[in-house]
């Protein structure tokens, strides 16, 4: 570079190092995003443990409330229960199914829970099944889709929706508890074995996993 004026051999080293600044902060942003990448997979896993345990939690919770209600003369709010309670034991298999296939084992679940009056228990189960549509399972989501897990997004996304249904399901059984006017309650409802989609009139085919109504199991 001996016969090189000086002001090009300046600007060829500028050149030099703001070309090296930029790859190294680009390997920088890689490995940053590769890392963020790596712990949302692994948080993932987590994620859907926790979700299995709740969902194992609320497959044996829902059917004691189901028995009590029973025995409180409550017949279609235990029908409710059961269609609802194995609804969340679809969800736990969905989750099982995605913690297997990323080589884990789901956890052992011990169901721990209160049984109160049916009013009482209903109103819990109201403000269990908000948590989870609004704040537990959205956050999941968040962390699935960073980690890119599309089955996790599956399975989280069936139970998120499902348990919209199932607060609507439990607020509307209340007032009619408080209103007294629980003869209006549906005698029979459909559960969609493949996502736990919950219904009191079967479509032609399930609105999240397109499933057909005539594998729907009958709760009446």
């Amino acid at each position: 570079m001996k016969n090189i004026p000086l002001v090009f051999k300046l600007t060829i080293v500028s050149t030099f190092c703001l070309v090296m600044h930029a790859c190294n902060k680009k390997t920088e942003e890689v490995s940053g995003t590769t890392k963020q990448h790596d712990d949302a997979g692994i948080q993932t896993i987590k994620n859907m443990q926790s979700a299995y345990q709740g969902e194992k939690t609320a497959t044996a919770k829902y059917l004691a409330f189901s028995k009590k209600a029973e025995a409180e003369g409550y017949h279609n709010i235990a029908l409710l229960y059961n269609a609802v309670s194995a609804a969340e034991n679809i969800h736990a298999g969905n989750h099982q199914l995605v913690i297997e296939d990323a080589g884990a084992k789901v956890s052992f679940v011990k169901p721990k829970y209160t049984v109160k009056t049916t009013k009482e228990n209903l109103t819990n189960d109201i403000k269990g099944e908000a948590f989870e549509a609004t704040t537990r399972y959205p956050d999941f989501l968040k962390t699935a889709e960073m980690a890119d897990n599309q089955i996790a997004l599956l399975s989280l996304s069936y139970a998120m929706k499902t348990e919209q249904k199932h607060k609507f399901f439990f607020e509307q059984v209340l007032g009619d508890i408080n209103s007294n006017t629980l003869k209006s309650l549906p005698s029979k409802y459909y559960v969609c074995p493949a996502c736990g989609n919950t219904y009191t009139k079967a479509p032609k085919h399930c609105d999240f996993s397109f499933t057909d109504r005539d594998k729907f199991i009958v709760f009446e």
